[in-house]
């Protein structure tokens, strides 16, 4: 049983264009979702459009149940490359051709937004008819726009590459993004669902998404959305609380969750939870840096109802320096001590198989976690995570490849040293899909397909493992996100022999062209 508040409601046969927003995962994370909200709420401010949600598994509507072939313009929010088998099988179920050729001219116009389609849209380009790279609510009113003008948008495609961020392979494109923060789209009468189905439940629960900014400049090698979002802009303090008053006024949630590519590196993050509980909201937000973590601010958060934070070491000392993360393992306990001090679990994300990485830096990392693990008040209080490293698409690691063997081998030593019911590795093989599907080409589509019926035997996709060296052609070439390719070079290089570059927040520019 789901109830919805703050659904738009408005008569199909008297708009101009039908429009489904689709999430290809499931309910609760669509509905966890800011970006998925911001949509929503900015094309039904549109007199003349209505925008529908459209959620995995499934290929009709929540509003009205249309299934997708009777929509104008069907868009997908592509967060995870792991979710590009589902939408073709929400495609399947909304009764359009997968394959962007054998769809009609009366078909609707197939489109996708989000971090996958700015960082690298190949494999999927041949089921999208166009991507939107960058921030929607900046390309899609004039995207909206320049439809109007054209009789039939499937057979005059080409003319939609007028609109900057528009995205078809073979031409290139810009990245578009808001660059003042005043201009972000704030939706305030968002969608509550109130259920008793837990997997209906959003992560944050029955929680306010509230954006206090957008990028992060950190400057980690890892990180595809700290090289994708730069700079990092903030929204001002007052627009926050006001935000924050409004959607109590619209939703009656008091309960808020912190939005952001950095959240804690706000500027003024101690004075906005402080303020925000004085007016009696309860304050959450999915994970903290750990170098811009205070003791103030952990007891703001704990006295507003947090059990857990998260923070992620990623490594040992010397591989952090690789990967330009320079806390040191004394940061990582006083946060801790701190944490454990206020009666907050911690959860703790690590990744394995950096680059440079070795056996003795593996068993540093297992000397530092059972370090941390003797430091937890009782055995629930830590939690552990440890991925498989992905090198991803714009970053400077996007040239280190993905060796499935030595991983394997990585993993098992950290299993059979780490005995923890709360240490939690995520499985090598789906690494392996995940690292193909985002570095690779459009040569994937078939496989792709394939997935979306059935499960593919792993050594299908290993024959597709990409192997891309400084200097080769990378898939994604046709696409600006604002960072100098001789910038992500240097910085590759610099990873190898372990050297730091400073935060630019603090430190200056290096002109790394996000800031034109």
């Amino acid at each position: 049983m789901l109830l919805e508040h703050n659904v738009v409601v408005k008569d199909p046969l008297k708009i101009g264009l039908r429009f489904a927003s689709c999430y290809p995962n499931l309910y609760r994370s669509a509905m966890s979702s800011l970006g998925f909200h911001i949509i929503y709420d900015l094309l039904n401010h549109q007199e003349d459009v209505y925008c529908e949600r459209v959620v995995y598994p499934y290929g009709k509507s929540l509003e009205t149940g249309s299934p997708l072939k009777d929509f104008d313009v069907v868009g997908f929010s592509l967060q995870y490359e792991q979710d590009y088998s589902h939408v073709l099988e929400m495609l399947r179920k909304g009764g359009l051709k997968l394959r962007k050729e054998n769809r009609s001219s009366d078909d609707p116009l197939v489109i996708a937004g989000g971090p996958c389609a700015s960082s690298n849209p190949l494999p999927m380009s041949p089921f999208i008819d166009l991507f939107l790279v960058g921030d929607g609510e900046v390309i899609l009113p004039d995207f909206l726009d320049k439809l109007g003008e054209l009789d039939n948008p499937r057979r005059e495609i080409d003319e939609l590459l007028d609109v900057e961020g528009v995205y078809i392979p073979g031409n290139n494109v810009n990245l578009v993004q808001v660059e003042d923060m005043r201009d972000a789209w704030r939706p305030v009468r968002q969608i509550v669902p109130e259920t008793d189905n837990k997997e209906l439940i959003p992560a944050f629960g029955k929680s306010f998404l509230l954006e206090v900014s957008r990028g992060c400049a950190r400057g980690c090698r890892f990180c595809m959305a700290g090289c994708l979002y730069r700079p990092r802009r903030e929204v001002d303090i007052k627009t926050i609380i006001q935000t924050a008053e409004e959607g109590k006024q619209a939703t009656g949630l008091e309960k808020i969750a912190l939005i952001g590519g950095a959240v804690s590196d706000y500027s003024r993050i101690e004075d906005l939870c402080r303020e925000l509980l004085d007016r009696d909201f309860q304050v959450t937000t999915p994970s903290l840096r750990i170098e811009s973590i205070s003791r103030d601010l952990l007891e703001s958060l704990t006295e507003s109802g947090l059990r857990t934070i998260t923070i992620a070491p990623e490594s040992t000392w010397r591989l952090r320096q690789v990967v330009n993360k320079p806390i040191t393992d004394e940061d990582i306990r006083q946060t801790m001590e701190t944490a454990f001090d206020l009666n907050l679990n911690v959860k703790l994300y690590f990744l394995v198989g950096l680059p440079t990485e070795t056996r003795g830096d593996l068993e540093d990392l297992v000397d530092l976690v059972r370090d941390l693990q003797v430091m937890a008040p009782h055995r629930d209080s830590l939690r552990i995570s440890v991925n498989p490293f992905i090198p991803k698409p714009h970053t400077p690691f996007q040239w280190t490849g993905f060796n499935l063997k030595d991983i394997k081998t990585r993993v098992n030593f950290l299993k059979k040293e780490l005995k923890n019911r709360h240490f939690k590795v995520e499985n090598p093989n789906k690494a392996l899909v995940q690292y193909i599907l985002s570095v690779g080409g459009t040569e994937l589509s078939s496989i792709i397909e394939e997935s979306s019926q059935r499960k593919v035997p792993l050594g299908e996709w290993k024959k597709l493992t990409p192997q891309l060296n400084l200097g080769a052609d990378l898939p994604w070439n046709e696409i600006n996100v604002n960072i100098n390719d001789e910038f992500l070079e240097d910085e590759y290089k610099k990873a190898l022999k372990g050297d730091l570059t400073p935060w630019c927040e603090t430190f200056g520019c290096y002109n790394c062209g996000s800031c034109h």
